[in-house]
């Protein structure tokens, strides 16, 4: 079964001033009936008991439906020109069960008010199920014909009725019409910025490798760096690796990749944390060469002893991503500056990081055949000895004999 939520908090009925509670009821009441008229007594202060006065147009109503049938007469009957008179009261009280139910019918028909063909009880709280027969049980003995329990379930309901919101808005400064509105203006403005990341960055259903920058437009410093130490421990701007449209309404950026081991069977792994290999290797950053992110050639050094040292069936990437959500991307430039090519995300860091929410894997170095969603830390090897010991020279001298083979190979 469906679950209806609701679309604003419970209305606070009872912080209106007492007249201006009763002013609320009766424009509701407005169309309710077909008033002849419809009077505001509770302001005079000699009320007896009644807020809100109403005479029903019974008989008008009788002919306006008389004449859209037949041809008009020349005189109606006395009991079709009667207007029936009905009584509002208006109570704020934050609980009215059976007994002051009791009280308040009890007290107006013993002031010897004239009996209303019609009776409605308007309270700024709910009624039971017991209050409620209570009310019906005096009303009837005093022969009202019609009579209605309006508590504070009701008059949501008709408040929030689209006639109604400006109503909401005067008394409550609520408007759902407004809400809406805006609802759609900024639907419309997430869909138009889908369809500019779409084609800016990847396809929905697609992962993807785009090098994208990411900056925040309150960095004055931008584009140029100070200290290239500083700016390369925590990058103002840089070109992040888009991987996809994940989860929905979000862009998922690989933050951090790194060289790992993974047994598929068994689901032991170990990865090289002291080598990020997340950074794109293209476009360069304006003032900084691509040697700047590793002066001192980590990234090398751990696949020289990886591809050495790792079954290619065992080798894998321990990737994490970090995500954005589009309404706090700013700004999609697909055209960049001259500085740095396009496409550009501008994007309100927090604590100087864009990203808001990460997930982990490790997944098969071949591609995306096989992945260890969420590893167990209980299950990580030492696998890789610390420090990674510099192979680079036995690596090179490995992949210069492979490429002379596969020369010979060749017919």
């Amino acid at each position: 079964m469906a679950h209806v939520t609701r679309t604003l908090n419970p209305l606070p009925f009872q912080d209106l001033e007492p007249h201006r509670f009763e002013d609320l009821v009766r424009q509701l009441a407005y169309d309710f009936r077909t008033w002849r008229s419809l009077e505001a007594t509770g302001r005079s202060g000699c009320d007896e008991g009644i807020d809100i006065r109403g005479l029903e147009r019974v008989g008008a109503v009788e002919r306006e439906e008389q004449q859209d049938e037949e041809e008009p007469t020349q005189s109606t009957s006395a009991e079709s020109e009667q207007d029936r008179l009905w009584v509002v009261q208006c109570k704020r009280e934050k609980v009215i069960g059976p007994a002051k139910v009791r009280t308040i019918l009890g007290d107006f028909f013993k002031g010897g008010n004239e009996k209303p063909y019609g009776y409605i009880l308007a309270a700024a709280c709910d009624f039971s199920k017991k209050t409620r027969d209570a009310a019906a049980d005096i009303l009837r003995k005093n022969a009202v014909r019609e009579f209605h329990l309006w508590g504070r379930g009701e008059i949501e309901d008709v408040l929030i009725q689209p006639k109604n919101d400006h109503l909401l808005f005067a008394y409550f400064g609520i408007s759902l019409q407004i809400r809406r509105r805006s609802m759609q203006t900024d639907l419309r403005s997430k869909l138009a910025l889908k369809r500019k990341l779409v084609k800016a960055v990847g396809e929905l259903r697609e992962i993807g490798h785009k090098a994208v920058l990411i900056r925040d437009p309150r960095d004055e410093d931008y584009p140029y760096i100070k200290s290239k130490d500083e700016f390369v421990a925590n990058p103002g701007w840089r070109y992040w690796e888009f991987h996809a449209h994940e989860p929905p309404d979000h862009l998922a950026f690989v933050t951090r990749k790194f060289f790992a081991y993974v047994n598929w069977q068994t689901e032991e792994w170990d990865f090289i944390r002291e080598a990020n290999e997340a950074m794109p290797t293209y476009p360069h950053l304006y003032c900084l060469e691509p040697g700047d992110w590793d002066a001192y050639g980590k990234c090398q050094i751990a696949r020289a002893y990886w591809e050495l040292h790792v079954p290619e069936e065992r080798r894998a990437w321990a990737i994490e991503v970090g995500t954005i959500e589009y309404e706090r991307i700013l700004l999609c430039d697909e055209l960049g500056d001259r500085y740095h090519e396009g496409p550009h995300l501008l994007v309100e860091f927090v604590d100087g990081w864009p990203f808001n929410r990460l997930e982990r894997w490790i997944e098969s170095a071949d591609g995306y055949s096989k992945r260890l969603p969420s590893p167990d830390e209980s299950k990580r090897l030492s696998f890789f000895p610390k420090p990674i010991p510099d192979e680079r020279e036995q690596w090179h001298e490995d992949m210069r004999k492979r490429a002379e083979d596969g020369m010979r190979e060749k017919p």
